[in-house]
């Protein structure tokens, strides 16, 4: 490929992200586009355009059937020669790998005065977080521009919150040499007090300086526990806090700078280098009038330029001069853009706009001061937003339905939660239901990975019974489920088709899990009826899932398996959800270890880990490992459970889901007696015990249990271990007998029996 091609791909932000999470494996378009939250057909076209300029390279995978493209990196690094003749790249595929990195959506900064004291201040000062605060126009995002150019930069917005903040600082972090926090939210992991230690030391590991934006956007409250959090613990790194309103963090440790306007000299070389034409004595009533404020500096000078008299009301100068001298077109865009109060896109833009060239208007105002750039957004400023608003003739029903479709074709998670913010803008009952639908059928991941921020959202429009449906489904998602089957139970009579639907068997659901088969059972029933009356796949295929769950807890494995398979038949004609096929062959691998056919058991889940392999979905791929531990063990095929095992601990205790490493921990311990191999066993006991003091669950102090198991097998004391396994399990007696019978395959148990 020629040089300024290669060389453009790299300049792009999103093809670095790109190449920076395959450092981290094989993905395929689907999981990296989740991982990014863009669109995946945008994520494939880029790895087209890496594939042909030779970054990364393709491969077709057969799954089920199915042919799945799977990308990883080809080279290991770039080195550019400058010749006589020209210039040269160069890969490599050895030696010590260094990853390029870009400024993430870091606003564009043209004329920079003074600040040097600030910048100074930023840069000493041993306090870790520093909050910013001052009048909107002030001057804070430049300074901290300037302050920090290299910084990871996160724009605060009203239908975001920490969750979706949390994932951008990973994918940053990854690039940086940190993968563990993505790997945590990848995996699904929601526990805040690990969120905030992973965010934390990551950190500090790679002493990365973190902005926040616009903070006074964000009224999440788990964002606020996080910044004081930092406040107390980070000791490597920086936070910088941007904000119109003076942060409340309830901690020591941070800096607070309050921004005035800029001083005299820096003021009016800002004004003479925008273009303003004013002697320097006719500038002191300017600076009288705008104390030295950047964005009304940049104003006037827009005005003086056209030998207008810079006194007067600065909204009233900005009415009758700068906005009275636009072009019909470039008020047009400008009242468009006033009508969102976040950065747009410029492919948005152009969907908006009603002539064929928006790039001219832009431009125009782009040059007048009138809209910034950040990164390949565009956005006006509040205080011409605000101006703007007054004086506005388009009427916002004939954008947001527009803006609507747009972020909807799109197709990422984040688009989902800005297109539902703009329907509950419109008060489009039907838009709101509509949107519901895709997400119950394109975005059903929305409710796992952006809880706090869709549940905002979903709070502005309760009255709205689809609404307080997905009210109920967050709730369940976090655990509460009494107070979901409540939300649900009052509605059910009030929706109809796929919505009651999804309510029916959600209720199904929370019945099984509070362990209700008889009413469980019950909605089953009439989640069938909808079923033979309006035969939707996507119904049909909730419907099995939840009669497979049902027969299983009531032990009837026989109709499980059979129910399962029916999942499979409607998944293939779905075609599309390769996370359910997964978790089906993964459900009917369980289903026949209960049956105790361990052979099929194993088979079915190889299937499951192909798929998840296939697709890169690594938690399905590694709980795929865990069950094939106890699988192989079962068979006494004890070094592939072994071998299976140790993939999966070391990313489950990576991740901190440290039940499953626990769950593996004990197969991998009676594999390894079944080996003779007493010394790593009586690791995997301790290591069990190690994890039990920090999460408390039941199964790691059967630790206690396997070192007794290990003292005996030594001929040592074992009855004290003995002892403190028997109390530490006593409230789970059925447990302790379920670890004896499992030990029992490879040991001698009956003197650890009770007595």
């Amino acid at each position: 490929m020629e040089v300024p091609r290669l060389l453009k791909l790299l300049s792009n932000e999103v093809n670095l992200q790109i190449l920076s999470v395959l450092r981290t494996g094989s993905f395929n378009p689907r999981e990296l586009a989740r991982i990014l939250q863009r669109d995946e057909s945008d994520v494939s076209r880029r790895l087209r355009a890496l594939e042909r300029a030779g970054l990364v390279e393709g491969r077709w995978v057969r799954v089920g059937g199915k042919n799945v493209r799977m990308y990883s990196l080809r080279v290991d690094g770039i080195s550019i020669r400058f010749q006589p003749g020209g210039v040269s790249l160069e890969s490599s595929k050895s030696g010590e790998y260094s990853f390029l990195t870009v400024k993430s959506g870091t606003p564009e900064v043209e004329d920079f005065f003074g600040r040097e004291r600030e910048i100074q201040l930023l840069r000493s000062s041993p306090e870790r977080v520093i909050a910013v605060y001052g009048i909107a126009g002030i001057g804070k995002t430049s300074l901290a521009v300037k302050a920090f150019p290299e910084a990871f930069w996160y724009q605060a917005e009203e239908t975001e919150g920490f969750d979706y903040f949390v994932w951008q600082l990973g994918i940053h972090l990854n690039a940086l040499g940190f993968p563990q926090l993505l790997e945590y939210l990848r995996a699904g992991g929601r526990n805040e007090r690990d969120e905030f230690e992973l965010a934390l030391r990551g950190i500090e590991e790679t002493g990365t300086t973190v902005v926040i934006d616009d903070l006074h956007r964000c009224g999440d409250e788990k964002m606020g526990r996080f910044l004081t959090f930092l406040a107390e613990g980070l000791k490597n790194g920086k936070v910088i806090l941007l904000s119109r309103e003076k942060p409340s963090l309830g901690a020591e440790n941070v800096l607070y700078i309050r921004l005035e306007g800029l001083d005299v000299e820096s003021a009016y070389r800002l004004f003479e280098a925008r273009g303003g034409k004013v002697d320097p004595r006719e500038f002191a009533e300017v600076y009288r009038l705008t104390r030295g404020h950047p964005l009304a500096i940049v104003l006037f000078a827009q005005a003086s330029s056209s030998g207008v008299d810079a006194s007067g009301n600065f909204f009233d100068f900005l009415m009758s001069e700068v906005y009275g001298r636009l072009t019909e077109k470039e008020r047009l865009l400008l009242q468009i853009l006033s009508l969102f109060d976040e950065p747009l896109e410029y492919e948005a833009i152009k969907a908006l706009y009603p002539g064929r060239n928006v790039f001219a208007p832009l431009y125009a105002l782009a040059r007048k001061g009138l809209v910034e750039r950040r990164g390949e957004l565009y956005f006006i400023h509040d205080l011409i937003r605000g101006f703007i608003e007054r004086v506005r003739e388009v009427e916002p029903a004939d954008y947001y339905g527009a803006y609507i479709d747009y972020l909807l074709r799109k197709g990422s998670a984040r688009d989902f939660l800005r297109a539902f913010k703009y329907a509950v803008l419109l008060g489009d009952e039907g838009r709101i239901t509509a949107i519901i639908e895709e997400r119950l059928r394109r975005f059903k991941r929305v409710v796992q990975d952006f809880q706090g921020a869709y549940l905002s959202l979903l709070s502005k429009a309760p009255q709205i019974p689809q609404v307080r449906a997905e009210i109920g489904t967050v709730y369940f998602q976090r655990g509460f489920f009494e107070k979901a089957l409540g939300i649900w139970l009052d509605v059910e009579d009030k929706l109809d088709g796929i919505f009651r639907a999804d309510v029916l068997s959600s209720i199904a659901d929370v019945y099984l899990e509070l362990n209700d088969f008889e009413k469980a059972e019950e909605y089953l029933g009439k989640l069938k009826e909808i079923v033979g009356k309006n035969p939707d796949p996507e119904v049909e295929l909730w419907y099995y899932v939840i009669k497979t769950k049902l027969h299983y807890y009531r032990g009837e494995v026989e109709e499980g398996l059979e129910s399962a398979f029916k999942e499979l038949d409607v998944l293939k004609r779905l075609g599309h959800y390769p996370e359910l096929e997964a978790l089906v062959y993964l459900h009917i691998g369980d289903i026949y270890s209960e049956m105790e056919r361990p052979e099929e058991a194993i088979r079915y889940y190889l299937l499951a880990l192909q798929v998840a392999k296939a697709y890169s979905l690594s938690f399905l791929e590694h709980t795929c490992y865990m069950e094939l531990t106890k699988a192989y063990f079962h068979i006494g095929e004890y070094e592939k459970a072994v071998e299976e095992g140790d993939r999966a601990i070391d990313y489950f205790t990576r991740i901190r889901n440290y039940r499953r490493a626990v769950d593996t921990l004990g197969y991998h311990f009676l594999a390894l007696i079944g080996l003779g191999e007493l010394e790593k066993a009586e690791e995997d006991a301790k290591e069990m015990l190690r994890m039990g003091q920090g999460s408390n669950y039941p199964l790691a102090w059967a630790g206690y249990i396997f070192l007794a198991v290990i003292e005996k097998l030594r001929g040592g004391n074992w009855k004290e271990y003995l002892r403190l396994g028997r109390e530490r399990l006593g409230d789970y007696p059925w447990l302790y007998e379920a670890v004896l019978e499992e030990t029992a395959r490879v040991v001698d148990v009956e003197e650890l029996k009770e007595k």
